[in-house]
């Protein structure tokens, strides 16, 4: 394997792992994203807060929304084919992940004394980035110690990829970050890492420590993906070693807010989480919020570090569906259905759903995927969904037609409100 590929594979390796945190700049948060609705998308009004002081007393007032397009005011549907062999599943998934990695913030001065790494395989990959700096810390300065054993300047690595290599490769870290694989000769367990270099005591820098060849993971599993204002959030941490469940000695948790905000959370004994969810929820339409979940667990006698998180949506509940029953209409030239909702507040709303016919052999089978959306006063009210006929003639389905899989939307949060 030449270098080449093996600065690819580091960085890959850290692209994958769990390492960034609210403090590192934005494009460092892999699992922070929006999503975007297909329907009469729109740019909120340059009023809109972007950063928040404070999670909890932050109460932004309601966007203008005088000043959208004209489009924005009619209703609106399109739609698209699907295979008639397609499974169709849009219920309600849980949310998670596992994770091989862990992370500790650092002074320059600990840096300089030595920092403690801990290690359950050999080929661990380390990165290093400033929090409120961007100082690189080469691997070529750092020394490593190993059962009373030294090695000097970057000779326990294999692999170094100082902070020009870092960013010729163009993956987005931020200015400064560096990283480096153990060699596999040196093994695993404790190890002191400590730079020659000149770095101010005040300085901050994350270690992200990924070891990719450990049998050890942090499971972290909510029992949903997709919350609203008022709700509960159920969560579990379990550590999963050679195919068993280990002991967890251990395990804290923050939530974060899309504005980089943070609330800290607390885990039973048995790594168990029940969460009211209270926060405001006027963010940044679409943006995820994470969980975050640091447990210390016991792997042949040594506790050993682990971090996971998990991305969800959250959303005030604007408006819900009223009937579980949609009767599709057909009139010979035209097939529609009237979707009934309650909104509880003014807003745009998008229904999508899933047309089902039947064929030759008298099965439904999936014939398009239909989004609908249109402006609703607070209170009672209809959304009109048209299918589009010219689908519907090449599916060469028939009567009786099916809606299945209704999924309310509100288009202002960019926010899904109800599945069915």
């Amino acid at each position: 394997m030449n270098f080449n590929l093996k600065v690819t594979s580091l960085i890959c390796a850290s692209l994958t792992a769990v390492s960034v945190t609210a403090n590192e700049p934005r494009f460092l948060e892999v699992e922070d994203r929006q999503s975007q609705s297909k329907i009469a998308v729109y740019k909120q009004p340059n009023q809109m807060p972007y950063n928040q002081p404070r999670v909890r007393d932050f109460e932004p007032k309601d966007p203008d929304f005088s000043e959208r397009p004209r489009f924005m005011s009619k209703s609106v549907s399109f739609s698209f084919p699907v295979n008639s062999n397609t499974v169709m599943d849009f219920s309600e998934k849980q949310a998670h992940s596992q994770s091989r990695e862990y992370r500790m913030e650092v002074t320059g001065e600990q840096l300089r004394n030595g920092v403690a790494l801990k290690t359950t395989a050999p080929g661990a990959l380390v990165r290093i980035s400033g929090v409120n700096n961007y100082h690189a810390v080469e691997p070529q300065n750092l020394d490593l110690v190993v059962a009373n054993q030294k090695f000097a300047k970057g000779t326990a690595f294999d692999t170094l990829v100082d902070s020009r290599m870092m960013q010729k490769t163009g993956v987005g870290f931020q200015r400064g970050t560096t990283g480096f694989k153990v060699a596999n000769h040196v093994g695993q367990g404790n190890f002191n890492l400590k730079t020659t270099q000149s770095l101010n005591d005040n300085d901050r820098f994350m270690v992200s420590v990924f070891e990719k060849n450990s049998d050890l993971e942090l499971h972290l599993t909510a029992d949903k993906s997709i919350y609203h204002k008022g709700g509960l959030m159920k969560l579990n941490a379990n550590a999963w070693a050679f195919g068993k469940k280990q002991s967890i000695n251990t395990v804290k948790g923050h939530l974060i807010a899309p504005s980089g905000d943070k609330i800290a959370v607390k885990f039973n004994k048995n790594g168990e989480l029940q969460l009211p969810l209270n926060m405001a929820t006027n963010q940044v339409p679409g943006a995820l919020w994470t969980l975050e979940a640091e447990a210390e667990t016991l792997l042949n006698g040594v506790s050993v570090p682990r971090i996971a998180k998990i991305a969800f949506a959250y959303a005030e509940k604007t408006a819900a569906l009223r009937s579980y029953n949609v009767h599709v209409i057909d009139s010979g030239s035209k097939l529609s259905a009237m979707i009934p909702l309650q909104a509880n507040k003014e807003g745009r709303y998008e229904v999508r759903a899933v047309l089902y016919g039947t064929n030759s052999k008298g099965v439904l089978v999936p014939a398009m995927v239909t989004h609908s959306a249109s402006d609703m006063a607070a209170g009672m009210g209809l959304i009109n969904m048209n299918f589009d006929q010219n689908l519907l003639t090449q599916s060469g389905l028939s009567a009786p037609f099916e809606l299945r899989n209704v999924q309310l939307r509100d288009q202002r949060q960019m926010a899904v409100l109800e599945l069915r």
